[in-house]
């Protein structure tokens, strides 16, 4: 696998947007552009449903398209909730044990059969299935949606989704690997910074928020971990998520990432929000599906 690493485990503290702020901005906003889109959606479906519709062909089509493109348009502005929601860090963390079998097999049972039909391998490796941990599931499933659907997404027809979970000395990983068309040097930190698509993204059919990173990176600092990057352009591109074993709101990240990581200021405690807050630990073997 490719051998530079970047690592971000927090905002920086230098950004020039404050987080209260953007997330104040993306909600509003979101908000607002949310209710005409539906309303929208509702009058096409109710002229593409209606029984005595006398439109043609033609004006169906172009019914449909705007259907599609509503569709799209809400999924857009439900990314921006999304994150402005993790920026907050309203939900607080609940933590749950589990084995890091049933964590890989939960992630092999959602994404197995979409890569499948994307014509992609899709292989999933734990060296100690039995090794238990504590994680937040919901926020685990998030972080590793985005990883394993990016890898998909991006992975041309007849590539390999491989997806590796191992313990350490001081915690466990997940790693993600892909066969895709990598990421560009001068970009691989970029990446992790909300908006940010690659030029070769913004100009092709592949659909994104520029989020999907962000998010990641949040919810990984939410659980005192750290995610790492490592790619090289036309071989692939490898993510690893890093947590301590038992990661509490006390918990700090490990100041040991992989040799060679470039490791990103974290964040201070104020603008974790409540994240930081009282941790619940419960039980139980597999992780809930997280909506």
């Amino acid at each position: 696998m490719p051998r530079f690493l970047v690592s971000a485990s927090g905002l920086e503290s230098g950004q020039s947007i404050d987080q209260r702020e953007l997330r104040s901005i993306l909600s509003n906003l979101s908000h607002e552009i949310r209710r005409p889109l539906i309303s929208l959606k509702s009058g096409f479906d109710l002229l593409l449903t209606a029984p005595d519709s006398s439109i043609s062909a033609e004006e169906r089509g172009h019914l449909t398209t705007m259907v599609t493109l509503c569709d799209d348009l809400l999924r857009l502005t439900g990314s921006y909730l999304d994150y402005a929601t993790i920026v907050q860090g309203g939900r607080p963390v609940l933590l749950g044990e589990f084995t890091m079998g049933a964590l890989v097999d939960e992630i092999d049972r959602q994404f197995a059969a979409q890569a499948r039909e994307a014509g992609l391998r899709f292989a999933t490796d734990v060296s100690q299935p039995d090794y238990r941990v504590a994680t937040d599931a919901v926020r685990f499933q998030q972080i590793m949606g985005n990883l394993v659907a990016n890898a998909i997404k991006y992975t041309p027809s007849g590539g390999l989704v491989h997806v590796i979970g191992r313990p350490d000395a001081d915690g466990w990983s997940i790693q993600v690997e892909d066969t895709g068309p990598g990421i560009p040097a001068e970009a691989t930190e970029r990446v992790f910074e909300p908006f940010y698509r690659l030029p070769c993204d913004e100009h092709s059919a592949t659909e994104g928020s520029g989020l999907g990173l962000a998010i990641c990176r949040e919810l990984t600092a939410q659980l005192r971990g750290r995610i790492e990057l490592a790619s090289v352009v036309g071989q692939g591109t490898c993510v690893r998520v890093w947590f301590p074993r038992h990661s509490s709101a006390g918990d700090q990240v490990s100041d040991s990432p992989l040799p060679g990581a470039v490791v990103a200021p974290r964040a201070s405690a104020g603008k974790r929000g409540r994240a930081a807050g009282k941790s619940v630990m419960r039980t139980g073997d597999r992780p809930e599906r997280g909506s």
